[in-house]
C-alpha cells in the first residue's frame, strides 16, 4: 500500500464515524453526543498545541529492523516481551523498544513531524507523533502492542509510504469484550489461536482491515513443556487477578472463598501467583496465619510456578492458557458478575462458587486426574496455535515478513479480516 492524495484526511473522517458508533453502542443519542463533543475538544486542543510545537526539521534517524512500540513506559518495565526481544536481537536484528508517550510529554519534547498530507486538526497530534516515530526510527517492521490506539491508522499510513509494515502483537487472547479490540487497522495481526479469531470476526464493530495470523503466543516457549504432575502433590496454584479487579466485591469474595478453603485443608499447599501489577495484600496478610499458604516471589516465572503445582485455580486470567499448556488441571473459581471469556465450562466443568463445590471438584480431579489433563490439552488446542512453539513460530513469521514484505498461505495461517465500520 502507498500513501495517496487524501488518504490521511479520509482516515480521519473514518475514525470520526467509528468513534461515534462506539459511543452509540453504549449510550443514548444525547449521552453519545456529549461524550463525542468532549473527546473532540480534548483532541482539538492536542492538535492545536501540536501545530504550534511542530519542529521545522525532521528528527535525526536511527534506522532499525524492528521498532517495538509499547503501550506505556510502565509496560516496558514489566518486560512481558523479554523473550521476543532477546530472541530477535540474538538473531542479529536491530530492535528498538519505545513507548507511546502521553500527549503532554509529546508536546513537551516536541516528538512531532509534519504528516505528508493535511490532517484535520482534531487528529493532528496523533498523526504528527506517528509520523515522528516512523521518521525517527525508520523501522522496516513496527511491532505495535497497544490495543485501540488512535495512532495505529496513521502509523500504518506513514509506514506503508516507506514500504514498511505495521504488525500488531496480541499480548493476550482477544476473547474479552473490551471496546479497544475493535481497532484492527494493521497490516498483520498476530493472534494466539482460533478462539481469538472467532471473537474478532464476530465483533459488531471493527475499524480497518488486516490480515490475521494464527501465530500462537510470542510469550511462550518450551519452558511450559513441564514433566507431568500427580494428584498426590496436593499443590493448588491460584492465578491472581490485576489490582483493578482485586478492588471489586466479586473478586474479593472469590479470594475469601479460596482463603476459607485453604484454612479448612492444611494438607494442601496453596501457592499464589500474583498479577505482575499487584502486591496481593489479601494473600500477604492471610499467609501470616496460614503455614500452608505461600505467596510466590514477584520474580518467580509462571512456568516455575506451574512446575510446583498439581492443579490450578483460575479466576479470570489469561495465564489459564499456560496452565493448561503445562498439563495442569484447571478449576474455574469466580463469584464476580463477569462473563467467562475462555469457555472454561466447556472443558473444565461449571465455575465453582462455594468452598464445598471446590472441595468436591478437587476430589473429582484427584480421582480422574488423567481425564482433567486431557481436557486441559483440548482447551489449549482451542485457544493457542502452535502450543509451546509460539515464540519460535512468531519469530519465523516476523523474519519472513522482514525478508519478503508479505505473508502468504505457505508462510503462515493467514486470514483476511475486513472492517465493518461504515
Amino acid at each position: 500500500m502507498t500513501s495517496t492524495e487524501g488518504t490521511w484526511k479520509d482516515k480521519a473522517r473514518a475514525l470520526d464515524r467509528y468513534r461515534w458508533r462506539l459511543l452509540r453502542e453504549r449510550h443514548t443519542l444525547l449521552g453519545a453526543a456529549l461524550r463525542y463533543g468532549r473527546d473532540a475538544l480534548v483532541d482539538l486542543i492536542f492538535g492545536m498545541r501540536a501545530r504550534l510545537r511542530m519542529p521545522a526539521a525532521s528528527p535525526s534517524a536511527t534506522p532499525c529492523d524492528f521498532l517495538l512500540l509499547q503501550a506505556s513506559p510502565k509496560v516496558i518495565a514489566l518486560r512481558r516481551k523479554k523473550l521476543l526481544i532477546e530472541t530477535l536481537r540474538q538473531r542479529g536484528h536491530r530492535l528498538e523498544e519505545v513507548a507511546i508517550e502521553a500527549p503532554r510529554e509529546v508536546l513537551r519534547q516536541a516528538l512531532l513531524a509534519r504528516p505528508p498530507e493535511k490532517v484535520p486538526l482534531r487528529y493532528l497530534g496523533y498523526a504528527a507523533h506517528a509520523q515522528w516515530l516512523v521518521e525517527r526510527y525508520q523501522p522496516r517492521i513496527l511491532l505495535n502492542d497497544r490495543n485501540g490506539s488512535l495512532h495505529s491508522p496513521f502509523l500504518r499510513l506513514a509506514l506503508n509510504a516507506r514500504g514498511s509494515r505495521l504488525v500488531h502483537l496480541a499480548h493476550a487472547t482477544t476473547v474479552e469484550g473490551s471496546r479497544k479490540l475493535g481497532m484492527n487497522d494493521y497490516d498483520y495481526y498476530l493472534i494466539f489461536g482460533q478462539s481469538s479469531f472467532d471473537a474478532l470476526a464476530g465483533r459488531a464493530l471493527r475499524f480497518g482491515s488486516c490480515k490475521v495470523v494464527l501465530a500462537g503466543s510470542h510469550m511462550i516457549d518450551d519452558a511450559y513443556d513441564l514433566p507431568p504432575a500427580t494428584p498426590q502433590w496436593r499443590a493448588l496454584l491460584v492465578l491472581g487477578v490485576g489490582p483493578d479487579k482485586e478492588k471489586e466485591a466479586g473478586y474479593q469474595r472469590t479470594y475469601a472463598l479460596l482463603g476459607e478453603w485453604a484454612r479448612r485443608h492444611p494438607e494442601y499447599r496453596i501457592l499464589v501467583k500474583r498479577h505482575p501489577r499487584s502486591q496481593v495484600p489479601f494473600w500477604q496478610q492471610l499467609s501470616e496465619s496460614l503455614p500452608n499458604l505461600q505467596v510466590l516471589p514477584s520474580d518467580c516465572s509462571l512456568s516455575d510456578a506451574l512446575a510446583q503445582a498439581s492443579v490450578v485455580a483460575n479466576l479470570m486470567s489469561n495465564a489459564v492458557i499456560e496452565a493448561a499448556l503445562a498439563g495442569r488441571p484447571v478449576v474455574p473459581v469466580n463469584l464476580s458478575d463477569d462473563r467467562d471469556i475462555f469457555s472454561q465450562p466447556r472443558f473444565f466443568g461449571e465455575t465453582v462458587t462455594t468452598a464445598d463445590e471446590l472441595e468436591a471438584r478437587l476430589q473429582d480431579i484427584e480421582q480422574h486426574y488423567d481425564d482433567y489433563v486431557r481436557h486441559a490439552r483440548e482447551f489449549v488446542e482451542f485457544h493457542l496455535a502452535h502450543g509451546s512453539k509460539g515464540l519460535e513460530n512468531s519469530v519465523r513469521i516476523l523474519e519472513t515478513l522482514l525478508r519478503t514484505g508479505a505473508l502468504d498461505a505457505s508462510a503462515a495461517d493467514v486470514r483476511e479480516l475486513p472492517g465493518n465500520c461504515r
